[in-house]
């Protein structure tokens, strides 16, 4: 059986995860259970609470149906207690579907995940995929959470994994004290198999959340030896327990390859193009560069919290050929720049301005003309004097932004050679 949770937590109050860690422990008394799951679903829905992400537990068991009534009581029962239901924008729901109904109906899953990855998806929309492949939801006011709980329950490979710490109750709302020297230690010793803890460029610490939640701290990672290693170099203020969650984070899994005449607005594209317009500053501190392929052209904007990227960005001339991987933005349409792949490099070239016969310097007489040496009194033509490439303060390769300004999904480049 696969129980999906979302959107019971507010930027005041509680966790989603920390509620499916709760469950989690709950049902482990009785059931076997999978490694539960935390999926991140399309950044552009307005109306998520915080991360836009649903948790899924899975029971590995065959339940009789008394078991499944005692498992729905368990999970609205704690649901019912760690919502923040007092919030306008907390909407809870619940999905059960049973392990048989998930294995008949794996394409029409599959299909819903993605889905969920690229499009904002209606409320009506999900009760009908729930209610064609045989499942059951619970709605809590508006309900709007059986969108990504389903979309937790129909998630698939790849995944990374995530280790998250919980606060003691007493210290819910308080400051966290991390060491942050023990975390740069961690992050050190556990590259590059873990990832986002500790943004360098910024000296900020990652692991940590800047809400008033349950959560201490979380590690992500790509094995779970590696976190559980992790976690003990951590130094700070004790948790109370923790659990490690199968997730979508640092997967680019939220992108797709698309042409620019393709492109719509609230969905994640990685577009192979040329720059044909000189990257320029604008008001707030954005940069932005018009990228153009067989299709149309479109607006690609750095904005001003990814920090130093946006120097990468501005070095860029209108000939390099590029892959832009982003979101999309509605008004006016443009790429929001997760990072850049640099593919080809425009050649820039300078004259040599020296007499090719006896070194003098060399005077403009126009186009048609050419050039007068200063001490030979030689003219030369313009196609005549030679060219010399200047060398470009760019790499062909990845770029991205800093850890500080990196969603959930977005694969940091570290991880491009690990999880295809």
């Amino acid at each position: 059986m696969f129980i999906g949770i979302d959107d019971t937590d507010s930027r005041k109050k509680f966790c989603t995860t920390y509620l499916a860690t709760l469950i989690y422990e709950e049902l482990k008394k009785s059931y076997t259970l999978n490694i539960p799951k935390l999926i991140r679903l399309n950044p552009m829905v307005k109306y998520k609470t915080r991360g836009n992400g649903g948790v899924c537990i899975e029971i590995l068991d065959d339940l009789e149906k008394r078991d499944k009534e005692e498992v729905r009581e368990i999970t609205i029962k704690f649901v019912e207690k760690y919502s923040d239901l007092s919030s306008d924008q907390t909407n809870p729901g619940i999905v059960f579907l049973d392990r048989e109904k998930f294995k008949e109906n794996r394409e029409i899953l599959r299909n819903y995940y993605k889905e969920a990855l690229f499009n904002i998806l209606s409320l009506e929309y999900a009760e009908k995929v729930i209610k064609r492949v045989g499942g059951g939801f619970i709605k809590f006011k508006k309900g709007l959470g059986i969108i990504g709980a389903l979309g937790a329950i129909s998630s698939e490979p790849p995944y990374t994994y995530e280790l998250l710490a919980y606060r003691k109750k007493e210290n819910w709302g308080k400051r966290r004290e991390i060491d942050e020297r023990s975390v740069i230690e961690m992050d050190r010793k556990t590259f590059p198999y873990t990832f986002d803890n500790y943004d360098y460029e910024n000296e900020k610490v990652l692991i940590t959340p800047n809400t008033p939640c349950p959560v201490l701290f979380g590690i992500r990672g790509i094995n779970i030896k590696t976190l559980i290693d992790a976690y003990f170099m951590v130094k700070g203020e004790k948790p109370e327990r923790f659990m490690i969650f199968k997730t979508n984070h640092g997967t680019d899994v939220h992108l797709r390859v698309m042409k620019i005449r393709d492109i719509y607005p609230n969905t994640g594209v990685i577009v192979y193009g040329k720059v044909s317009e000189k990257p320029r500053d604008i008001e707030g501190g954005h940069v932005i560069f018009k990228l153009s392929d067989d299709t149309g052209n479109i607006d690609c904007i750095a904005y001003e919290p990814t920090k130093g990227f946006r120097e990468t960005i501005r070095k860029l001339i209108p000939g390099d050929f590029v892959a832009v991987y982003g979101t999309v933005r509605e008004e006016p349409l443009t790429i929001n720049i997760e990072k850049i792949k640099i593919l080809k490099l425009e050649k820039i070239y300078r004259l040599n301005k020296r007499c090719p016969h006896c070194g003098g310097t060399l005077k403009a007489k126009g186009k048609k003309v050419g050039y007068k040496c200063k001490r030979c009194k030689k003219v030369i033509k313009y196609e005549e004097i030679e060219k010399e490439e200047i060398k470009r303060d760019l790499k062909i390769g990845f770029y991205e932004v800093p850890g500080v300004a990196r969603r959930h999904l977005s694969k940091p480049i570290q991880l491009i050679d690990l999880i295809k």
